[in-house]
């Protein structure tokens, strides 16, 4: 990745979809690359969403919507600290997504923006990802929850929704997958400049 930050200005990229997308390891990968600090949305679940997750009970979207607020928190954390930040977050409804981008209003940043990479995974490989991940025991997301979250999903239209872009993620590595991202990110950001 051969983009050079200008860190003049906050911004927040989230990298979201489904479960089982990639968006933990793409954003750790931006994360790492660009010495930004990473929010895992995951990190910011009450135990009892948890337990409720592990026995397949799916989120409600009131719930959703306060796991947001305390994300929106941990960005205000590191915004005070001069940093601007890289989240993996599902961010499957709209509102949710409305609700980071409001943020920046509220807080009246000149020049600051959240923006949203959204990963494209067909549903028989997220499928795929989360048996492995429930055999292997590394993550608390059932496969049994998948179409209930893809039934809640609304993916973006980046015509309707403003500081969105759509990745195609196929079989690529993670790495790859963040250089697709980060590749489309000056399109999104003037922060960025190419040396």
């Amino acid at each position: 990745m051969s983009d050079v930050l200008v860190r003049d200005r906050w911004y927040a990229l989230i990298v979201a979809g489904p479960s089982g997308s990639g968006k933990s390891v793409v954003a750790e990968e931006i994360a790492k690359e660009l010495s930004l600090p990473l929010i895992d949305a995951d990190d910011y679940h009450s135990r009892e969403a948890v337990e409720s997750m592990k026995n397949g009970i799916p989120l409600s979207d009131a719930y959703r919507q306060n796991w947001a607020e305390r994300i929106i928190g941990g960005m205000v954390a590191w915004r005070r600290r001069g940093e601007s930040v890289t989240i993996a977050c599902s961010c499957l409804r709209r509102r949710t997504r409305d609700r980071f981008r409001t943020y920046v209003n509220e807080a009246r940043m000149v020049g600051g923006q959240v923006a949203i990479a959204w990963l494209d995974v067909r549903p028989d490989i997220l499928k795929e990802r989360l048996l492995q991940r429930e055999k292997a025991q590394t993550h608390f997301f059932p496969a049994s929850l998948l179409a209930s979250q893809l039934e809640a999903a609304e993916p973006p239209d980046p015509r309707e929704e403003p500081g969105v872009v759509r990745i195609e993620v196929g079989g690529e590595a993670p790495s790859g997958v963040a250089q697709k991202v980060w590749q489309s990110v000056p399109q999104l950001h003037p922060f960025a400049e190419r040396p």
